[in-house]
C-alpha cells in the first residue's frame, strides 16, 4: 500500500504549521515606546474594552488582546504625536454589533499624565482615567467613562451610558440613546441627552443642560450661570450657595422645579403658555392670567435683586421655591 502524501496535501500541512504561531501570536500586543510628557495621542478601536490610564512616565504603553477579527494594528509615534490603531477591514464595520464588549479587543493602554487624548470607536467600549492634557473620547454603541480629567474633557456615545467622575475644566457630555450619570465636575459643564436620564453632582461654576424625552435631576454648588432647555422632559435643579445666579429657562411639554436659597437676591420673569401653569412657593405673589389666551406670568424680586430668573415654558409647568 502507497502510504506516501500527496505532494498538495503536504503543501497545506505545512503552510497550515508555519502560519498557525504567526496567527496565535498577533492576537497579543505588548507595545512601549518612549514619549512626550504633553504627547498627541490618537487611538481607534472598533470593538472590545480599552481602558486608558495616566501614569507618572513618558511612556505610551498598550498590551492585551486585539479582536479576532483586526489584521495587526498600526503603531507610530513621531515628533511629539502618537498613533495606535487596531486595523479592521471596513467590510467588517456594519456586522459589530455582537459580542463587542466580549469578542473584540481588550487592551489597557498608559499615557503621560500631560498628554492629550482623542479615542475612536465604534461598537466599544473605554475608559480613560488621569489625564490632565485634554481627553475626548467617543463611540457609537458602548459605554464611555471618564474619571479625573483635566482641561477639555469630551465624552460622547449614541448608545450608550456616560460616566463623569471628578471631572474640571470644559466639559461636555453628550449622548442620544443612553443615561448620563456626572458626580464631582467642576469648571464649564455642557450635557446634552435624547432619549436618556441625566443626573449631575456638579461644582461647575457655569452649566448647560438640555434634554429631550428624558428627564434632569441637578445638584448644583457654586453654580454661577445655569441655563437648560427640555422638550418632552421633566428638569429638577437645586442650587446650593448661590446666591445670585443667573438662570435662563426654557421647556416644551415638560416641568421645571428650581430650588433655590432662602436668601437669593435675584429678579424673577416666569412665562406659561398653552396651558401651563406657575407656582412660586418664594414669596406670596401670584401669577396673572392674560384676558387673551392660556398665558400666565409672574414677575417680582428678592433681597436686591442682585441675580436673574428668566424661565418659559409651553404645555408645561414652572415651580420656583426655597431650599
Amino acid at each position: 500500500m502507497n502510504t506516501l502524501i500527496p505532494n498538495r496535501l503536504m503543501l497545506v500541512l505545512l503552510s497550515a504549521i508555519c502560519i498557525s504561531p504567526v496567527a496565535f501570536a498577533a492576537e497579543q500586543i505588548n507595545e512601549l515606546r518612549d514619549v512626550q510628557a504633553n504627547e498627541k495621542i490618537s487611538i481607534e478601536n472598533m470593538r472590545g474594552n480599552v481602558e486608558i490610564v495616566a501614569v507618572k512616565k513618558n511612556v505610551f504603553s498598550v498590551k492585551g488582546k486585539l479582536d479576532e477579527k483586526a489584521d495587526g494594528f498600526e503603531l507610530i509615534s513621531k515628533d511629539g504625536f502618537t498613533r495606535f490603531k487596531v486595523k479592521t477591514p471596513r467590510v467588517n464595520y456594519g456586522g459589530w454589533n455582537d459580542n463587542g464588549d466580549k469578542d473584540g479587543s481588550m487592551l489597557q493602554i498608559e499615557v503621560p499624565i500631560g498628554s492629550q487624548i482623542e479615542f475612536t470607536g465604534v461598537n466599544s467600549n473605554v475608559t480613560a482615567t488621569g489625564v490632565e492634557g485634554g481627553s475626548k473620547l467617543t463611540t457609537v454603541n458602548g459605554k464611555v467613562i471618564g474619571r479625573q480629567l483635566k482641561n477639555d474633557v469630551f465624552l460622547e456615545t449614541v448608545n450608550g451610558e456616560i460616566d463623569s467622575i471628578d471631572n474640571s475644566g470644559r466639559i461636555v457630555l453628550n449622548t442620544v440613546n443612553g443615561e448620563i450619570d456626572d458626580k464631582g465636575s467642576s469648571g464649564r459643564l455642557t450635557v446634552e441627552s435624547v432619549n436618556g436620564e441625566i443626573k449631575s453632582q456638579s461644582k461647575a461654576t457655569e452649566v448647560e443642560v438640555s434634554v429631550v424625552n428624558g428627564e434632569a435631576d441637578l445638584i448644583l454648588e457654586g453654580t454661577e450661570r445655569l441655563e437648560f432647555s427640555a422638550v418632552n422632559g421633566e428638569i429638577k435643579a437645586d442650587l446650593k450657595g448661590s446666591l445670585a445666579p443667573r438662570i435662563s429657562t426654557s421647556t416644551v411639554s415638560g416641568s421645571t422645579t428650581l430650588k433655590l436659597e432662602p436668601n437669593i437676591s435675584a429678579r424673577f420673569q416666569l412665562h406659561a403658555s398653552a396651558g401651563g401653569d406657575i407656582q412660586n412657593k418664594i414669596t406670596s405673589q401670584k401669577a396673572d392670567k392674560s384676558k387673551y389666551g392660556p398665558r400666565r406670568s409672574l414677575e417680582f424680586s428678592t433681597g436686591k435683586g442682585d441675580g436673574s430668573i428668566d424661565m418659559s415654558t409651553v404645555s408645561g409647568d414652572l415651580t420656583v421655591e426655597t431650599r
